[in-house]
């Protein structure tokens, strides 16, 4: 059972924090394609001047709009009534063609779309702005380009003269990346490191508490042969809810592994070793397991959120930064995404690699010594 909502918490915090980050599919508005990872968002167009001009871009909107599955546009009569609209939760954004936009058209200025978004959501609403954006960027785009015609003739390519220069975008793999593919090897190396922090923890303050730790230590059995047998059962176990995570996200959300096996093997085992020794040292110092349990959450679940599991560590402040490349699941994790959605080499992660040998060697030798003394006690 334990085990059980052990796989399940990870898996529930995946599916959770996925859908909270959609993919965004691959857009490009200089050939018309736009992508949102929110499909037809409510928004009202309201239509202030009478000309043709106006009402042809008003109508090209609602098309491209339309086609693309971008929004789900509604008419209001007055900004007024959209702005109650907005207010009630009906429409998330408000165009508005203002007068005077056909005779800045028929003059060659350009000519103004005002828009207002809900700004109670900051996302969305940056979304909403962008996407209308490249929508009337279209639009601009084909009005550029019966200009052109008009004004060189049909030897002149308007492209070029619109844009001699285009970006492509080339993945780095093959698939479309999502906020699954991100979220998975993070929540393997969280699984794989917390497991053996809390199991070592918490069995060894639970055998001094219950008193089978003075058995074992009365027994012709040398300290540091309990102390590896501790760390070996927790490897296998966090090695196991590890691959355990990894096929069932492969299963429901689709994660594709790109890398090596067995150098995804070679991570985690590093990743549980650089924790083992953090759990010694706290079953030296607590006096109980309810201590020693309250010890390693106040660890684990701060880590969580500055290590990069759940989010880009970049999108922290500087300082926060530090701290979670401090911690060595931040270099687990980072390691085993390079390794699963890059394809990355022994040679590529070899920073990490050794970030992980020298945290693992600095809290074992400190581990060590400090549990023998405990045991003493």
């Amino acid at each position: 059972m334990l085990l059980f909502f052990f796989i399940l918490f990870p898996l529930l915090l995946m599916g959770m924090f996925g859908y909270i980050y959609p993919q965004i599919p691959k857009s490009n508005p200089t050939t018309g394609s736009i992508s949102t990872p929110y499909p037809n968002i409510p928004v009202s167009l309201i239509q202030m001047d009478d000309g043709k001009a106006a009402y042809a871009v008003a109508a090209q909107f609602i098309q491209i709009s339309g086609q693309q599955g971008l929004f789900a546009v509604s008419e209001s009569a007055s900004y007024q009534a959209a702005r109650d609209q907005l207010i009630q939760g009906n429409v998330k954004g408000i165009i508005l063609i203002p007068e005077g936009f056909s005779d800045a058209l028929a003059a060659g200025q350009p000519a103004t779309v005002e828009v207002t978004v809900d700004e109670t959501n900051p996302t969305l609403g940056s979304i909403l702005q962008s996407e209308i954006s490249a929508v009337f960027s279209i639009i601009g785009s084909s009005m550029s380009t019966q200009s052109i015609q008009r004004m060189a003739g049909d030897g002149v390519n308007p492209s070029f003269v619109m844009q001699p220069i285009s970006v492509t975008g080339v993945p780095l793999i093959s698939g479309v990346a999502s906020s699954f593919q991100f979220l998975a090897p993070g929540f393997m190396a969280l699984t794989v490191i917390t497991g053996s922090l809390q199991g070592v923890a918490t069995a060894i303050a639970r055998e001094k508490e219950q008193g089978t730790m003075d058995g074992l230590l009365v027994s012709p059995i040398p300290h540091r042969s309990i102390i590896f047998g501790k760390v070996m059962a927790q490897t296998v176990r966090g090695l196991i809810q590890g691959f355990l995570i990894l096929g069932l996200s492969m299963l429901v959300f689709g994660v594709q592994i790109y890398g090596s096996p067995i150098i995804m093997v070679v991570v985690m085992l590093l990743g549980t070793a650089s924790f083992v020794g953090v759990g010694i040292i706290m079953t030296a110092i607590a006096p109980d397991q309810e201590t020693a349990q309250m010890m390693t959450m106040i660890l684990q679940f701060p880590m969580m959120f500055i290590s990069g599991i759940l989010f880009p560590i970049d999108q922290l402040p500087t300082w926060m930064q530090l701290i979670g490349k401090a911690m060595p699941l931040y270099y687990a994790a980072d390691a085993l995404r390079k390794v699963m959605i890059l394809n990355a080499t022994l040679t590529a992660i070899m920073p990490d690699v050794l970030i992980l040998i020298i945290y693992t060697f600095l809290t074992m030798t400190a581990a060590i010594p400090l549990f023998e003394r405990a045991m003493r006690r």
